[in-house]
């Protein structure tokens, strides 16, 4: 396909462009990607990636708010009077195919040859993270340095397990022709493994059972169910998670510099596996930090995940 750039800004001089490229697969297969660019032209690059539910709108803009606004955007960490932000959204077989992380690298380079980008940095968290490791093999020459928080270089066995139980819930509700009843209690699922159990018990546990909402903590993952109906396909999803489950990247081929982050609650990435990868990443450092939130302290930790992006952009 041919490669398009439209301009979203009103200003005399545009500096956010919805991108789309087309890339080869894997499989052979030609598909197309679609993404966004932010920040002055001659700016640092930073590619920014997030969870399986993250898309092209990092930052705010145009009363569309962003998956990572506390991070990204005028003033914030990742500042874009300073920097240009390079996002994807996420490509996925509509009938449920699943991507390889390898295929996610790809199309952010073709959205990178797009913009007139050939050096960047990356930053990935969660699924964003595996796919930040698969460009750092991917693309060596390309990549100056990468940031993998809550990610590694292949999934854990339990979370394959989890991913499972989620993938064949959604598939039997496919089969019974409510899909989206399907993809509402995988998420609800999911929620429990992102999420600690110390938060949930402070959240819903009430000591006095006769006045307390029992259903406090089934109410909560309703909504959370419901909300991601409304932004997820059940064939995106089933393709996604897939993509977690087959992902493997050799690390110690990475040339780059790579800054791990783990979290010492993250049950769905456990540090010992994140610990294993930096080890055998060539030129790598670790952070650890502890999370309330678990996994999504990325999205929660708002000034711990300040103080690492500041540190690895400066260096």
């Amino acid at each position: 396909m041919t490669a398009t750039a439209t301009c979203l800004d009103d200003a005399e001089f545009c500096d956010c462009f919805d991108l789309e490229a087309g890339f080869i697969a894997d499989n052979g297969e030609e598909m197309c990607a679609g993404g966004r660019i932010t920040g002055l032209a001659d700016a640092p690059v930073y590619v920014v990636l997030g969870g399986i539910s993250a898309n092209r709108a990092v930052a705010d803009f145009a009363g569309e708010p962003g998956w990572w606004a506390c991070q990204v955007g005028e003033g914030a960490s990742l500042d874009t009077n300073k920097v240009r932000i390079l996002s994807l959204d996420f490509v996925a077989d509509s009938a449920g195919a699943a991507p390889s992380t390898n295929d996610q690298a790809r199309a952010i380079l073709a959205l990178a040859d797009n913009a007139g980008v050939n050096r960047f940095s990356v930053i990935g968290s969660s699924y964003g993270g595996m796919v930040a490791l698969a460009l750092a093999a991917e693309a060596p020459e390309r990549v100056e340095k990468t940031l993998v928080i809550s990610a590694a270089d292949r999934p854990s066995a339990m979370a394959q397990a989890w991913r499972s139980i989620q993938r064949e819930t959604v598939k039997l509700a496919l089969e019974s022709g409510d899909g989206a009843r399907g993809l509402d209690l995988a998420r609800r699922l999911a929620m429990t493994t992102y999420r600690t159990t110390q938060e949930f018990e402070d959240r819903f546990f009430d000591p006095s059972p006769d006045c307390r909402d029992a259903d406090g903590v089934s109410s909560y993952l309703c909504a959370r169910g419901k909300a991601f109906t409304r932004t997820m396909t059940p064939e995106r999803f089933l393709a996604l998670s897939a993509s977690m489950d087959a992902h493997c990247v050799d690390v110690s081929q990475i040339k780059s510099p790579v800054t791990y982050v783990a979290v010492e609650e993250d049950v769905l990435v456990p540090p010992s596996q994140i610990k294993n990868a930096a080890a055998r990443t060539p030129n790598a450092d670790l952070v650890e930090i502890s999370s309330y939130y678990g996994h999504d302290a990325f999205l929660k930790e708002e000034a711990q995940i300040r103080t690492i992006l500041a540190t690895f952009a400066g260096a």
